[in-house]
Protein backbone atom coordinates (compact mmCIF):
# COMPACT_ATOMS: atom_id res chain seq x y z
CA UNK A 1 0.00 0.00 0.00
CA UNK A 2 1.66 3.45 -1.03
CA UNK A 3 0.75 7.17 0.16
CA UNK A 4 -0.20 9.53 -3.01
CA UNK A 5 -0.87 13.41 -2.65
CA UNK A 6 -2.43 15.91 -4.56
CA UNK A 7 0.74 17.59 -6.73
CA UNK A 8 1.40 21.60 -5.41
CA UNK A 9 3.95 23.95 -5.34
CA UNK A 10 3.70 23.52 -1.30
CA UNK A 11 3.94 19.53 -1.69
CA UNK A 12 6.99 20.06 -3.63
CA UNK A 13 8.93 22.19 -1.60
CA UNK A 14 8.38 19.73 1.49
CA UNK A 15 9.74 17.00 -0.57
CA UNK A 16 12.67 19.00 -2.01
CA UNK A 17 13.33 20.19 1.35
CA UNK A 18 12.93 15.92 2.83
CA UNK A 19 9.97 16.78 5.01
CA UNK A 20 8.05 14.24 3.30
CA UNK A 21 7.89 11.75 0.96
CA UNK A 22 5.01 9.53 -0.98
CA UNK A 23 5.02 7.51 -4.18
CA UNK A 24 2.18 9.36 -5.85
CA UNK A 25 1.03 12.43 -7.00
CA UNK A 26 -2.47 13.37 -8.54
CA UNK A 27 -3.16 15.51 -10.78
CA UNK A 28 -5.65 16.94 -12.77
CA UNK A 29 -5.74 18.22 -16.21
CA UNK A 30 -7.84 21.75 -17.42
CA UNK A 31 -7.76 20.60 -21.33
CA UNK A 32 -6.89 17.22 -22.68
CA UNK A 33 -3.93 18.75 -24.98
CA UNK A 34 -1.90 20.26 -22.13
CA UNK A 35 1.43 19.26 -21.35
CA UNK A 36 2.75 18.07 -18.17
CA UNK A 37 5.89 18.84 -17.34
CA UNK A 38 8.57 16.66 -17.02
CA UNK A 39 9.79 17.62 -13.31
CA UNK A 40 6.10 16.41 -12.45
CA UNK A 41 7.70 12.56 -12.32
CA UNK A 42 10.78 13.32 -10.28
CA UNK A 43 8.97 13.78 -7.03
CA UNK A 44 6.40 10.55 -7.68
CA UNK A 45 4.32 8.41 -10.32
CA UNK A 46 1.48 10.73 -11.81
CA UNK A 47 -1.94 9.59 -10.75
CA UNK A 48 -3.85 11.10 -13.46
CA UNK A 49 -7.45 12.08 -11.92
CA UNK A 50 -9.23 14.20 -14.21
CA UNK A 51 -7.86 13.98 -18.42
CA UNK A 52 -8.99 17.67 -19.16
CA UNK A 53 -12.71 19.47 -18.64
CA UNK A 54 -12.83 18.85 -22.74
CA UNK A 55 -13.21 15.17 -21.65
CA UNK A 56 -16.68 14.14 -20.01
CA UNK A 57 -15.08 12.12 -16.87
CA UNK A 58 -19.26 11.26 -15.00
CA UNK A 59 -20.44 8.44 -16.43
CA UNK A 60 -23.71 9.74 -16.61
CA UNK A 61 -22.75 11.87 -19.32
CA UNK A 62 -23.70 11.02 -23.21
CA UNK A 63 -21.13 13.21 -24.99
CA UNK A 64 -18.43 11.20 -25.60
CA UNK A 65 -18.44 11.34 -29.31
CA UNK A 66 -16.04 14.09 -30.04
CA UNK A 67 -13.57 12.97 -27.38
CA UNK A 68 -10.22 12.89 -28.95
CA UNK A 69 -8.99 9.41 -27.47
CA UNK A 70 -5.38 9.16 -28.79
CA UNK A 71 -4.52 12.50 -27.22
CA UNK A 72 -5.99 10.92 -23.58
CA UNK A 73 -4.06 7.76 -24.53
CA UNK A 74 -1.12 9.49 -24.80
CA UNK A 75 -1.27 11.33 -21.42
CA UNK A 76 -2.06 8.14 -19.70
CA UNK A 77 0.48 6.47 -21.45
CA UNK A 78 2.86 9.61 -20.53
CA UNK A 79 2.29 8.77 -16.53
CA UNK A 80 2.12 5.47 -16.93
CA UNK A 81 -1.10 5.35 -15.07
CA UNK A 82 -2.34 1.88 -14.16
CA UNK A 83 -5.96 2.94 -13.50
CA UNK A 84 -7.83 5.96 -14.13
CA UNK A 85 -11.17 7.30 -11.98
CA UNK A 86 -14.50 7.99 -13.31
CA UNK A 87 -17.16 9.80 -11.24
CA UNK A 88 -19.94 7.57 -11.15
CA UNK A 89 -22.67 10.56 -11.01
CA UNK A 90 -25.12 11.80 -13.23
CA UNK A 91 -26.28 15.13 -13.47
CA UNK A 92 -30.10 16.79 -13.85
CA UNK A 93 -28.32 18.39 -17.18
CA UNK A 94 -27.27 15.08 -18.53
CA UNK A 95 -30.95 14.13 -19.27
CA UNK A 96 -34.41 15.77 -21.07
CA UNK A 97 -37.15 13.92 -19.06
CA UNK A 98 -39.20 14.87 -16.13
CA UNK A 99 -37.80 12.02 -14.28
CA UNK A 100 -34.46 9.70 -14.34
CA UNK A 101 -35.21 6.23 -13.08
CA UNK A 102 -32.44 3.57 -11.54
CA UNK A 103 -32.28 1.50 -14.41
CA UNK A 104 -32.26 4.61 -16.63
CA UNK A 105 -29.16 5.68 -14.82
CA UNK A 106 -27.76 2.28 -14.62
CA UNK A 107 -27.80 2.37 -18.70
CA UNK A 108 -26.25 5.23 -19.18
CA UNK A 109 -23.45 4.82 -16.89
CA UNK A 110 -22.81 1.28 -18.71
CA UNK A 111 -22.73 2.60 -21.62
CA UNK A 112 -20.09 5.51 -20.55
CA UNK A 113 -17.87 2.81 -18.97
CA UNK A 114 -17.48 0.41 -21.80
CA UNK A 115 -16.74 3.24 -24.54
CA UNK A 116 -13.97 4.26 -21.70
CA UNK A 117 -12.74 0.30 -21.77
CA UNK A 118 -12.89 -0.01 -25.33
CA UNK A 119 -11.13 3.54 -25.84
CA UNK A 120 -8.17 2.37 -23.48
CA UNK A 121 -6.22 -0.43 -22.27
CA UNK A 122 -5.83 1.31 -18.59
CA UNK A 123 -8.05 -0.37 -15.68
CA UNK A 124 -11.27 2.14 -15.25
CA UNK A 125 -12.06 3.15 -11.37
CA UNK A 126 -15.46 4.87 -10.67
CA UNK A 127 -15.46 6.98 -7.97
CA UNK A 128 -18.34 7.32 -5.29
CA UNK A 129 -20.01 10.75 -5.53
CA UNK A 130 -21.30 13.23 -2.70
CA UNK A 131 -25.02 13.90 -2.11
CA UNK A 132 -27.32 15.75 -0.46
CA UNK A 133 -30.34 17.91 -0.77
CA UNK A 134 -27.45 20.66 -1.43
CA UNK A 135 -26.40 18.89 -4.30
CA UNK A 136 -29.59 17.76 -5.87
CA UNK A 137 -30.29 21.29 -6.17
CA UNK A 138 -27.05 23.14 -7.25
CA UNK A 139 -24.30 22.95 -9.60
CA UNK A 140 -24.04 20.19 -10.60
CA UNK A 141 -27.36 19.15 -9.76
CA UNK A 142 -26.64 15.71 -8.69
CA UNK A 143 -29.27 12.70 -9.44
CA UNK A 144 -29.81 10.33 -6.00
CA UNK A 145 -29.69 6.81 -7.95
CA UNK A 146 -25.66 8.37 -8.51
CA UNK A 147 -24.81 7.46 -4.96
CA UNK A 148 -27.06 4.15 -4.49
CA UNK A 149 -24.38 1.47 -3.55
CA UNK A 150 -26.61 -1.10 -5.25
CA UNK A 151 -25.88 0.66 -8.47
CA UNK A 152 -21.85 1.18 -7.01
CA UNK A 153 -21.99 -2.50 -6.63
CA UNK A 154 -23.71 -3.45 -9.84
CA UNK A 155 -21.99 -1.38 -12.40
CA UNK A 156 -18.44 -2.84 -10.86
CA UNK A 157 -19.80 -6.04 -11.37
CA UNK A 158 -21.37 -6.32 -14.55
CA UNK A 159 -18.71 -3.97 -16.20
CA UNK A 160 -15.69 -5.13 -14.87
CA UNK A 161 -14.70 -2.42 -13.00
CA UNK A 162 -12.90 -1.47 -9.97
CA UNK A 163 -13.57 1.27 -7.15
CA UNK A 164 -11.79 4.56 -6.35
CA UNK A 165 -12.75 5.50 -2.54
CA UNK A 166 -13.76 8.72 -1.70
CA UNK A 167 -14.28 9.06 2.02
CA UNK A 168 -15.25 12.47 2.04
CA UNK A 169 -17.64 12.26 -0.75
CA UNK A 170 -18.76 9.04 1.17
CA UNK A 171 -19.26 11.14 4.23
CA UNK A 172 -21.35 13.55 2.29
CA UNK A 173 -23.24 10.99 0.45
CA UNK A 174 -24.17 9.01 3.95
CA UNK A 175 -25.22 12.05 5.59
CA UNK A 176 -27.90 12.81 2.19
CA UNK A 177 -28.64 9.46 2.77
CA UNK A 178 -29.55 9.60 6.82
CA UNK A 179 -27.40 6.55 7.12
CA UNK A 180 -24.26 6.24 9.46
CA UNK A 181 -21.34 6.46 7.88
CA UNK A 182 -19.57 2.73 8.86
CA UNK A 183 -23.05 1.59 7.19
CA UNK A 184 -23.05 2.83 4.31
CA UNK A 185 -19.01 2.40 3.28
CA UNK A 186 -19.59 -1.16 4.23
CA UNK A 187 -22.61 -1.42 2.23
CA UNK A 188 -19.97 -0.93 -1.15
CA UNK A 189 -17.35 -2.97 -2.76
CA UNK A 190 -14.66 -2.08 -0.68
CA UNK A 191 -12.78 -5.34 -1.82
CA UNK A 192 -12.50 -3.66 -5.17
CA UNK A 193 -10.83 -0.97 -3.90
CA UNK A 194 -7.99 0.20 -5.56
CA UNK A 195 -7.06 3.90 -4.74
CA UNK A 196 -8.66 5.95 -1.51
CA UNK A 197 -9.31 9.51 -1.62
CA UNK A 198 -8.80 11.12 2.05
CA UNK A 199 -10.05 14.60 2.95
CA UNK A 200 -11.57 16.78 4.92
CA UNK A 201 -15.09 17.92 4.46
CA UNK A 202 -17.06 21.00 6.04
CA UNK A 203 -20.53 20.94 7.52
CA UNK A 204 -22.70 24.67 6.25
CA UNK A 205 -26.25 25.57 7.02
CA UNK A 206 -27.08 23.69 4.27
CA UNK A 207 -25.32 20.32 5.50
CA UNK A 208 -22.05 18.44 5.03
CA UNK A 209 -19.84 19.29 1.77
CA UNK A 210 -17.03 18.10 0.21
CA UNK A 211 -14.73 21.29 0.66
CA UNK A 212 -11.15 19.88 0.07
CA UNK A 213 -9.93 20.93 4.05
CA UNK A 214 -7.55 19.18 6.50
CA UNK A 215 -8.55 16.22 7.92
CA UNK A 216 -9.55 16.13 11.56
CA UNK A 217 -9.96 13.24 14.42
CA UNK A 218 -13.17 11.75 12.69
CA UNK A 219 -11.94 11.79 8.87
CA UNK A 220 -8.72 9.64 10.11
CA UNK A 221 -10.69 7.42 12.15
CA UNK A 222 -12.83 6.60 8.91
CA UNK A 223 -9.86 6.10 6.95
CA UNK A 224 -8.90 3.42 9.39
CA UNK A 225 -11.85 1.39 9.33
CA UNK A 226 -11.85 1.71 5.51
CA UNK A 227 -8.33 0.36 5.10
CA UNK A 228 -9.46 -2.36 7.78
CA UNK A 229 -11.69 -3.89 4.88
CA UNK A 230 -10.16 -2.92 1.75
CA UNK A 231 -6.84 -3.26 0.93
CA UNK A 232 -5.97 -0.28 -1.96
CA UNK A 233 -2.89 0.13 -4.31
CA UNK A 234 -2.55 3.87 -2.97
CA UNK A 235 -3.78 6.24 -0.42
CA UNK A 236 -4.06 9.89 -1.63
CA UNK A 237 -4.41 13.02 0.30
CA UNK A 238 -6.35 15.42 -1.85
CA UNK A 239 -5.50 18.33 -0.23
CA UNK A 240 -3.44 20.99 -2.12
CA UNK A 241 -3.12 22.07 -5.57
CA UNK A 242 -1.91 24.58 -8.08
CA UNK A 243 -3.59 27.96 -9.14
CA UNK A 244 -6.30 30.36 -7.26
CA UNK A 245 -8.82 27.40 -6.50
CA UNK A 246 -7.12 25.70 -4.37
CA UNK A 247 -4.76 28.88 -2.80
CA UNK A 248 -6.46 29.04 0.16
CA UNK A 249 -6.46 25.64 1.36
CA UNK A 250 -2.64 24.38 0.02
CA UNK A 251 -1.15 25.47 3.63
CA UNK A 252 2.41 23.60 3.47
CA UNK A 253 1.74 22.49 7.11
CA UNK A 254 -1.05 20.84 6.66
CA UNK A 255 -0.39 18.97 3.79
CA UNK A 256 3.09 17.93 6.15
CA UNK A 257 0.60 17.16 9.46
CA UNK A 258 -1.79 14.94 7.01
CA UNK A 259 1.02 13.22 4.98
CA UNK A 260 3.00 12.10 8.29
CA UNK A 261 -0.53 10.93 10.16
CA UNK A 262 -1.28 9.30 6.49
CA UNK A 263 2.18 7.75 6.51
CA UNK A 264 1.07 5.89 10.53
CA UNK A 265 -1.61 4.10 9.24
CA UNK A 266 -0.98 2.77 6.19
CA UNK A 267 2.23 1.47 8.02
CA UNK A 268 0.24 0.38 10.89
CA UNK A 269 -1.89 -1.46 8.55
CA UNK A 270 0.39 -2.84 6.32
CA UNK A 271 2.45 -4.28 9.67
CA UNK A 272 -0.92 -5.39 11.14
CA UNK A 273 -2.95 -6.68 8.06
Amino acid sequence: MKVGCNLSAELMELIDEKKVSVDYVKIALLKSDDEIPEKYKSYGKILLHGVGMDVPQHTGSNKLSSVNWNQVREKVEFCNSSFIGLHCATYQSDWDVPEVTFDMAKERMGHFLNVWKVNLDTEILIENAPYTSYYETNSPKNIKHSVSPKLINELCGEYGVGLLLDIAHAKVAASGLGLPIKEYLSALPLELVKEVHAVGTRTTDDGLRDGHLEMTEDDYEILEFALGIANPEVVTLEYGGFGEHFSWRSDKNAIERQLKRINEIVCRRIKFG
